[in-house]
């Protein structure tokens, strides 16, 4: 309907920024059949992304932004996907996914025929100390509708879920924290964020216990815990004040997971974390990821990201119409067709 709208006006340049981010495969593949159209038109298009391999596949010309500079501009087929990224960090990357030695321990998290129909069908899998596990699928397969059961956003029609053994009752987020849950939403605009808040007020959201006494909120004890969080994952603010808004995507998935960092639980479930945000800002999350995991912590990563599932992930399952219909533990042979096979069984 964008298209059509911006073509209904006789447009000569149509200006796409990141069209494909919540599309499925067979929408994305569509949509770079009627840009090929479009261009045959002559029409000019510039195509705003963080995903490099559609670079490869409808680009002529890619231009390389990095912190609002222009760093370079190159034929697509004189620049590989390693330069680019490159390019993109400033610096160069051995390796596009951190590697990590895994060490899973006892098991923290398990959940059996989870049921809110029609989003979530019986879903059902367990979680283990240290453990990265991988949910992927489609666009509507049910992940994040999962996530929230879990997170206590949405109410359960049945279903059990059990912390280290004891079966508990989540009716809340609030509940879900004390539990030691958390939830980096797929959408942090508009519920990880309050947009029109300072940096500091929304790094203090889910702590305000911690920077309080006898029921007062202590700024100076706020400002110091925002500052060691903001050095060590390198929140990139002009001041704390600032609001969040104007902050790029990457440092507002950052302050996001500040937040939730500070109140040091256990099981940490990432939804579509590196969604809009540069290559080298999602480096920096990996290494987080993996860091948190080697420390013991219990980490579910939903991504639409085949690659970062794969490259991530030491355990993957794949959702299908609310349901698993399959698993991949042998990750030295998995493949992206073996997971779109499960994806769209």
């Amino acid at each position: 309907m964008e298209i059509a709208k911006a073509l209904s006006h006789s447009a000569e340049i149509l200006i796409m920024d990141e069209p494909s981010a919540t599309l499925t495969l067979q929408e994305v593949e569509r949509l770079f059949e009627i840009i090929l159209e479009l261009k045959k038109q002559g029409l000019g298009i510039i195509y705003i992304s963080h995903r490099l391999e559609e670079i490869d596949q409808i680009a002529d010309r890619v231009l390389v932004l990095r912190d609002g500079t222009c760093i370079s501009t190159n034929a697509v087929d004189d620049v590989d996907r390693n330069q680019l990224i490159e390019l993109m960090v400033g610096r160069k990357l051995e390796n596009e996914f951190p590697a990590r030695t895994k060490q899973l321990g006892e098991e923290v998290l398990s959940v059996s025929d989870l049921n809110r129909k029609p989003k979530v069908r019986d879903v059902s899998f367990s979680l283990h100390r240290g453990e990265v596990l991988g949910i992927t699928g489609l666009v509507g397969a049910g992940r994040t509708e999962t996530a929230r059961l879990i997170f206590g956003a949405d109410p359960l029609d049945s279903g059990t879920i059990r912390l280290y053994g004891n079966e508990v009752r989540i009716r809340s987020p609030r509940e879900a924290v004390r539990h030691g849950i958390c939830l980096l939403t797929e959408d942090r605009k508009s519920q990880g964020l309050v947009l029109n808040r300072s940096v500091v007020e929304n790094f203090a959201l889910p702590n305000l216990e911690g920077f309080s006494r006898f029921g007062l909120l202590s700024l100076s004890r706020e400002m110091i815990r925002y500052k060691d969080f903001a050095a060590s994952l390198n929140i990139r603010a002009a001041r704390p004040g600032l609001p969040i808004s104007n902050l790029s995507g990457g440092n507002q998935q950052k302050v996001v997971l500040a937040k939730w960092l500070a109140r040091d639980t256990e099981i940490i479930i990432f939804d579509e974390p590196t969604r809009g945000i540069d290559i080298g800002a999602k480096f920096e999350i990996y290494l987080l990821i993996n860091e948190l995991a080697a420390r013991g912590k219990a980490i579910i990563l939903i991504s639409s990201e085949l690659p970062e599932i794969l490259g991530m992930s030491d355990r993957i399952l794949i959702m299908h119409k609310g349901r698993i219909t399959g698993e991949i533990t042998d990750m030295e042979t998995a493949t992206q067709t073996e997971i779109m096979q499960l994806a769209i069984a």
